[in-house]
């Protein structure tokens, strides 16, 4: 599972989009069942979507500051709101492509089975993080309930559900990682074919 470069693709008409598919290689679960598929795409256009209003927000924030000379400090929290919903849910997608920042020194040394056992412990381990921080994302979610934001008045526990969803999402992906592997282990990505793949090599 790996997310490359799009590459060019023979076509009538210069500068043609290739589909999503032509560049990213989709797992077994996406290639059997269209609607894990969708949910994929779905987290990917919701963390673009994301993006955008931040980069919306702060446009937004500069000209009503320095052009209007009226700053609205609702504008400056609803960005930094969006930028922690990004990080999770930005988190949880990237968990569905395995794709997070690792350290696999061992994994291209040891032996291929090796290599998988200690990659599906290391998921075990953040499927167990993972699970942690649902609970306390939980916890606080019930402790802020009465309490809203200075700027925007939108419920406390708005922000906290960030941390909630995100979680849920790198819990969800990991578990179905954990019994990809154990399943079908010539799913695993091979360490340095891994890597290169993530440069666009």
């Amino acid at each position: 599972m790996s997310m490359q470069s799009p590459k060019p693709i023979p076509g009538a008409k210069d500068g043609q989009v290739p589909e999503l598919d032509t560049y990213i290689e989709r797992d077994r679960y996406e290639q059997r069942f269209r609607a894990y598929a969708w949910l994929i795409d779905a987290e990917r256009y919701v963390a673009g979507a994301m993006l955008l209003g931040i980069f919306g927000l702060i446009i937004f924030q500069v000209f009503t500051r320095y052009v209007l000379n009226t700053p609205l400090s609702w504008s400056e929290e609803a960005a930094r709101l969006l930028v922690v919903w990004l990080t999770f849910v930005g988190a949880g997608f990237v968990s569905s492509r395995n794709a997070h920042i690792a350290v696999d020194i061992l994994a291209v040394y040891l032996p291929r089975r090796l290599a998988t056992a200690s990659q599906i412990f290391a998921m075990l381990v953040v499927a167990a993080a993972a699970l942690y921080m649902v609970i306390a994302a939980i916890s606080l979610m019930l402790l802020t309930g009465s309490l809203t934001l200075t700027a925007t008045a939108l419920p406390m526990p708005l922000l906290y559900g960030a941390v909630l969803v995100g979680y849920l999402m790198v819990l969800g992906h990991t578990v179905l990682n954990i019994v990809l592997y154990l399943r079908h282990p010539e799913e695993v990505p091979d360490a340095v074919e891994k890597a290169a793949a993530m440069e666009g090599l």
